[in-house]
């Protein structure tokens, strides 16, 4: 009896370990991580099936963010400058002047700078792990649209020319199919220029007048300057202990390198974390979902009217009994945020500035486009008509210009008729014509 007793208790305190592992408190700093937030703490982990009445699930259409990876190589060059200002810290410590814990001091002591370069943003364990359990939700809620037998004809899978998305597509597969099964998938070829995948990466226009106009990131500058931001770095370099104030750019560094460090490791919080409370993470997850806004969401109109190549392609696909049932993408940022704009989804009342941090905002990147972020749209065939439910972060969402959460296709057809009949990529994105047509959104 003694030893069933103690095999409850071990039971329950293992379920207890993982729930942690996978769910954080509110008011844990780790909320805050922007686009670098492990999937883990935002994926729903409820995988019942998605019914309703004299409906069923005929098609799915998907698009996923790569899982977690490495830093960019501009990120690792970065990350150097943080081994002399870990020694600097510890030296500080040494002489006694400040608060960090021994054991914070010794998990910063063991950090080490050991990234390759030549590995930059690639996938690791923790991206594998999301992308497999991701699958296995998704099939479980949808058994209709995902079969479990892999067919080339019923299933599409693309993803763009990176080792992230690759490898995030191959694991997702691995998540399916049984493994002789997954070994034989067919994948269509990845292409450098993919105006489905990743439209903005060659818009010419979008890339002159909104990703490499200065004008877009004046926000984003003018809090970095901002009496709020100066408070923060003061705040954190006292946290760490140091006797002066560190500048924007190291501190940003830290803030990255918190959010890495944390999404690829389940069990330990990365020590770059130390210097941050819940209100500094909140100044920084401000400061990059400023330019968020401006360069991938509301902040342009051409930003978010690019993603009607996308959208085009999920109708079409929708409005035809053939075709693969169920259509995987495997994607950036980017695109993530764009359709999400396009779909007109987390829009805010007002748009993004240095004047005013509104923490109850619905564009915050740490919820909307975290590692392994996915926007998904099902097709029900009901007796009244073909219906489409959308599920962002495995979750179902009610699109703003629906009445209910399962939307007929016809009216969201209707509602998008621009995004399918006047999706012009050349139009839209040529330098040759309408200089001037790239404009600031008021919202």
């Amino acid at each position: 009896m003694k030893l069933f007793i103690m095999f409850c208790l071990l039971t329950l305190i293992y379920f207890m370990n993982i729930t942690i592992v996978g769910s954080i408190k509110s008011n844990d700093i780790r909320n805050h991580l922007g686009s670098r937030t492990p999937y883990r703490f935002r994926s729903n982990k409820n995988d019942s099936r998605i019914k309703f009445p004299n409906c069923k699930d005929s098609k799915i259409w998907m698009v996923i963010r790569h899982g977690t990876r490495l830093p960019s190589k501009k990120d690792i060059v970065a990350g150097a400058n943080l081994v002399d200002l870990k020694f600097e810290i510890l030296l500080q410590h040494e002489n006694g002047k400040g608060p960090l814990s021994k054991e914070q001091l010794r998990r910063l002591e063991e950090w080490k700078d050991q990234l390759d370069a030549e590995q930059d943003s690639y996938l690791t364990l923790e991206g594998q792990d999301e992308m497999i359990l991701l699958a296995e939700r998704m099939q479980k809620r949808f058994p209709n649209a995902i079969r479990q037998r892999y067919d080339n004809k019923t299933f599409l899978f693309r993803y763009t020319a990176t080792q992230r998305t690759q490898q995030s597509a191959r694991f997702f597969t691995n998540g399916l199919f049984e493994k002789k099964d997954a070994q034989d998938i067919i994948f269509a070829p990845a292409t450098k220029v993919d105006i489905i995948l990743r439209f903005y990466k060659h818009c010419d226009r979008w890339q002159k007048q909104v990703k490499k106009n200065p004008d877009t990131y004046t926000e984003q500058r003018l809090y970095g300057h901002s009496s709020e931001m100066n408070k923060t770095l003061e705040s954190v370099s006292k946290r760490l202990g140091l006797n002066r104030v560190l500048k924007l750019g190291l501190v940003n560094t830290m803030y990255k390198f918190c959010g890495y460090e944390t999404s690829w490791d389940k069990h330990f919080t990365s020590p770059w974390c130390y210097g941050f409370d819940e209100e500094s993470m909140k100044v920084f997850e401000y400061y990059h979902d400023i330019k968020a806004y401006w360069v991938d969401g509301y902040g342009y109109d051409l930003s978010y009217r690019q993603a009607c190549l996308s959208i085009k392609n999920m109708f079409e696909n929708f409005s035809e009994d053939k075709g693969p049932h169920a259509t995987f993408l495997f994607t950036h940022s980017g695109t993530v945020l764009k359709l999400l704009t396009h779909m007109e989804l987390y829009r805010p009342p007002a748009p993004l500035t240095s004047s005013f941090r509104d923490d109850g905002r619905k564009w915050k990147v740490s919820n909307i486009d975290c590692f392994g972020s996915n926007l998904a749209f099902v097709l029900y065939k009901c007796k009244t008509g073909d219906h489409v439910l959308t599920l962002h972060q495995e979750k179902i969402i009610k699109l703003p210009m629906c009445k209910h959460e399962l939307c007929p296709l016809d009216y969201l057809k209707k509602y998008f008729k621009n995004s399918i009949y006047n999706c012009n990529y050349d139009d839209m994105c040529g330098l040759e014509k309408k200089p001037n047509a790239t404009q600031k959104t008021s919202v």
